[in-house]
C-alpha cells in the first residue's frame, strides 16, 4: 500500500522534496553506514565528467535554424527602414504643405514681420541694451565710490572712538588723582 503511494507520488511528480522513510527499508541493519559515507563524499567531492571527443570544431551547428532567425531579423530591419523613409515623407509633405497655403508664414505667405506704428514707440521707449550697459557702469561707479567712502568713515569712526576712549581714561585718571590729593590735604 505504501509502494503504491510512493509509485502514485513519483507519477504525478510531487513538489515534496523525498524523504526516506523506515518503511521503504525492510531492515536498517542492512544499511553499510560506511558505504553511505563513502558515496556521499564522492558526490560531494566529485568533479564533473567531460566528454574529451567533443570540441568546438567537432560539434554541428543547424545552420537552417540560424538563417531563419537571420531572415526575420533582416525583415524586421527592412520593415523599420520603410518605416522610417515613410515618416519622412510625410513630414516633408506636411512642411511643404503648410508653406504653400494660403496666409502662412512663409515665401509664399506674404506675412509681415514689421510691428507696428504703436508698438514701435513702444518699443522705442522701453529700455535698450546700450542704455542698460551705460546705466550699469554708472552704477558700478556711483557703489565703488561709496564703498571706498564707506571704508574711510569706517576708520574716522574706529579713530574718533578710540580717542573718546582715551580722552575718558585720561579724565577718570584725573578724577582718581584729584580724589587722592584731596584725601591727603584732608588727612
Amino acid at each position: 500500500m505504501e509502494a503504491e503511494a510512493n509509485i502514485s507520488c513519483e507519477g504525478e511528480k510531487c513538489f515534496n522534496s523525498p524523504t526516506a522513510r523506515l518503511s521503504d527499508v525492510d531492515d536498517i541493519s542492512d544499511i553499510d553506514v560506511e558505504d553511505v559515507v563513502d558515496k556521499l563524499h564522492k558526490t560531494i567531492t566529485s568533479k564533473p565528467v567531460y566528454d574529451e571527443k567533443r570540441s568546438i570544431f567537432n560539434t554541428t551547428l543547424d545552420l537552417a535554424e540560424a538563417g531563419s532567425i537571420c531572415e526575420t531579423t533582416g525583415a524586421a530591419i527592412e520593415a523599420y527602414m520603410e518605416s522610417v523613409v515613410q515618416e519622412k515623407q510625410n513630414w516633408d509633405s506636411f512642411a511643404t504643405k503648410y508653406m504653400h497655403r494660403p496666409g502662412s508664414v512663409g515665401p509664399a505667405g506674404g506675412v509681415s514681420y514689421r510691428p507696428s506704428e504703436e508698438q514701435l514707440a513702444y518699443l522705442n521707449q522701453g529700455p535698450n541694451l546700450q542704455g542698460f550697459i551705460r546705466g550699469f557702469s554708472t552704477f558700478m561707479n556711483d557703489a565703488m565710490t561709496f564703498m571706498l567712502e564707506f571704508e574711510e568713515i569706517q576708520e574716522i569712526q574706529e579713530n574718533l572712538k578710540e580717542c573718546c576712549q582715551s580722552l575718558t581714561c585720561q579724565i577718570q585718571r584725573i578724577t582718581i588723582a584729584e580724589s587722592q590729593t584731596n584725601r591727603m590735604h584732608n588727612e
